[in-house]
């Protein structure tokens, strides 16, 4: 038999933890619920980096996200006998997907075959993860009960709010993609015949798609007009019944980005380690908010400063890291799969059903202490993760998409933050044969001046953030990870959809 090798690495790991107290890692395991709040923040954070170039890989990956969808939602329990009016909209968005997807199959004109989006691939598994969870326990679930039809109601609109921001951002891509081809025509002096509706942009065959994508997207939003905020407000929240699981998860988040910066990582791990980064900053100043109103914490004036500087330098390298990051970039599943996880610890802590907690009902929700803790912990192991980050912006061959890498350098010229040439700013940072083929260059230049400057920045402000934390009180004395826990503690099955999640480890 072969050896498998990351056997041999959890057992590195059982000696350098307590073995009791290191999360499973193999298994996704978050609740329904948890999965269908974190594919809505993945795709607002894929519409918020969306660019024309990521266009053909997103339009390939939309009708296997819908398929997914619909078959979470088809396992969903309480379906009514027969035709169930219920499944009107996500049986036609089914469909105008699957006539989208045949019309791709075989197809040689744009977008043609090859890779899709990882980003949507990611929210894609999430539902089927989801749906298989749902099958395992559904039976437990008594829909029949009114709280639990409220919390079905709120899992079918949470999954076409996933689906409506998806195609938003699909359409939105489709859109800069038929700009940036109108803009490199027009610089190249060359005519280009444009579809006169939906877009000034809209460009054969981009017109067509962007009819296509927005009938998905408004079989969508109508099911979500006048439901999304009555249908959240029925959602179950499952009360926290282990107050280390924030521990356990930043635990095995810092094994995984070491992990991985160990190796030659491609720039959107870096990207993902550098958001995440910013995210555990900016839930820590929730929470130090919070225990210092439930008199855990004394006030202290440097604390909440120093991290807030250290988020704003970590989601600043984030988006330089971002330019560097070509469209069909995978990410490494280990390490999505833990920062998904110290996503939903923090929001079991930090949020309500749909909004930010405010610092008094946090500060009354158990395991505030120990959330405190282990998120002080992490923004001391920040300062070091910061160094190793920063070391990767000195590599010589760092390569990314030309277009990205164009618009960076020239607006680093023009906003002073990368030292402008002898010779006039009016320089080409890269070929315009190259933004057209659509190629991954070298970083010119500017970037790569600007890069190392912002990773200096994010370092010195983790380590300004890491000593003030370090010399707070309740950042110290504890393990970061929880003593309380054992690892053969089953988890109470709840009755609620949104509690659902897989056997094994409390967490």
């Amino acid at each position: 038999m072969a050896t498998d090798l990351r056997l041999a690495y959890a057992e590195i790991d059982e000696e350098l933890f307590d073995v009791d107290q290191i999360p499973m890692t193999s298994r996704d395991m978050r609740s329904v619920g948890e999965m269908l709040v974190d594919v809505d923040y993945l795709a607002r954070q894929l519409l918020m980096d969306i660019d024309g170039d990521a266009a053909g890989t997103l339009l390939r990956s939309w009708p296997t996200m819908v398929a997914a969808a619909e078959d979470l939602w088809a396992s969903l329990p309480g379906r009514r006998p027969g035709v169930d009016e219920r499944d009107g909209p996500i049986t036609s968005l089914s469909a105008q997907a699957a006539t989208i997807e045949t019309s791709l199959s075989g197809r040689t004109a744009w977008p043609g075959q090859g890779p899709t989006s990882p980003r949507i691939d990611q929210m894609t598994q999430t539902f089927l993860n989801a749906a298989s969870l749902v099958r395992r326990y559904g039976a437990e679930i008594r829909h029949e009960q009114p709280d639990a039809h409220r919390d079905l109601e709120a899992a079918r609109t949470r999954i076409m709010h996933g689906l409506y921001l998806t195609a938003h951002a699909v359409n939105v891509a489709l859109h800069e993609h038929g700009r940036d081809r109108v803009n490199d025509a027009r610089s190249a002096g060359r005519r280009i015949h444009l579809a006169q509706h939906r877009s000034p942009y809209a460009i054969t065959p981009t017109g067509v798609w962007i009819d296509r994508i927005s009938a998905c997207e408004n079989t969508a939003r109508s099911y979500l007009t006048d439901r999304f905020p009555q249908a959240l407000a029925g959602e179950a929240m499952r009360p926290i019944d282990d107050p280390d699981r924030l521990a356990q998860a930043l635990a095995n988040w810092d094994i995984q980005t070491h992990r991985a910066l160990a190796r030659d990582l491609q720039p959107s791990n870096i990207l993902l380690i550098t958001r995440t980064q910013g995210l555990i900053a900016g839930a820590s100043m929730v929470l130090v908010d919070a225990a210092e109103t439930a008199g855990l914490l004394e006030r202290y004036d440097r604390l909440v400063p120093a991290i807030a500087d250290a988020g704003r330098s970590w989601s600043n390298l984030a988006s330089r890291w971002g330019d560097l990051a070509p469209p069909g970039a995978r990410l490494e599943e280990p390490l999505a799969r833990a920062a998904a996880d110290v996503r939903a610890a923090y929001r079991e802590i930090t949020h309500g059903k749909t909004t930010l907690a405010s610092p008094g009902v946090i500060a009354d929700r158990p395991g505030l202490p120990q959330a405190v803790r282990a998120t002080l912990r992490a923004i001391e192991a920040g300062s070091e993760l910061a160094v190793v980050v920063a070391e990767k912006a000195d590599a010589p061959d760092l390569t990314g998409p030309a277009r990205a890498l164009s618009r960076r350098a020239h607006n680093d010229v023009e906003a002073g933050l990368a030292t402008a040439p002898a010779f006039g700013r009016d320089v080409v940072w890269v070929s315009p044969a190259d933004i057209l083929a659509k190629r991954m260059v070298p970083v010119p230049a500017p970037v790569s001046e600007t890069m190392r400057a912002a990773s200096s920045a994010t370092s010195a402000a983790a380590i300004a953030a890491s000593a003030v934390a370090a010399l707070h009180g309740l950042g110290r004395g504890t393990s970061p990870v929880g003593s309380d826990r054992r690892m053969g503690h089953e988890v109470r099955e709840p009755h609620t959809l949104s509690g659902t999640r897989p056997s094994g480890p409390s967490r």
